[in-house]
């Protein structure tokens, strides 16, 4: 199978794993509206981004898992703080975390993002040296 191809069929088993983890995280009636798209972003981001680099299939899948999981608890902890601070500050909070929002959640994505490849080029690295 040539490179190409091989990094074609990444990226279809890729859009398919994010596909089945955001209609599982999207069936679950414990997940808002909100964190609920940052995940579908951040499964398409991670797919489109990652798997055609070079990298072993499982590791990829993993790192997209362990995403989810990560931007779950994520959005589930900043949703505790935003009741929080919603209760104590009151309506006037609520401009500020329409604003806020999506920029804490940049900051987890693209994080785990960088992390990510540098799992992936380790793996690469590791491969390179057994060769030798």
């Amino acid at each position: 199978m040539r490179e190409s191809e091989l990094r074609t069929n990444h990226l279809i088993y890729g859009f398919s794993v994010g596909a089945i983890a955001s209609y599982t995280f999207l069936s679950s009636p414990h997940i808002t509206g909100e964190s609920a798209f940052m995940l579908l972003i951040f499964n398409f981001l991670f797919v489109s981004l990652t798997f055609p680099l070079n990298g072993t299939l499982t590791r990829k899948v993993c790192m997209l898992l362990i995403g989810n999981v990560i931007g779950l608890l994520w959005n589930y902890t900043f949703s505790l703080f935003v009741g929080t601070f919603a209760s104590y500050f009151g309506a006037s909070f609520d401009a500020l975390y329409i604003i806020l929002n999506p920029f804490l959640n940049l900051i987890w994505i693209v994080s785990f993002w960088s992390i990510s490849l540098t799992a992936l080029a380790d793996s690469k690295n590791r491969k390179a040296w057994a060769e030798t």
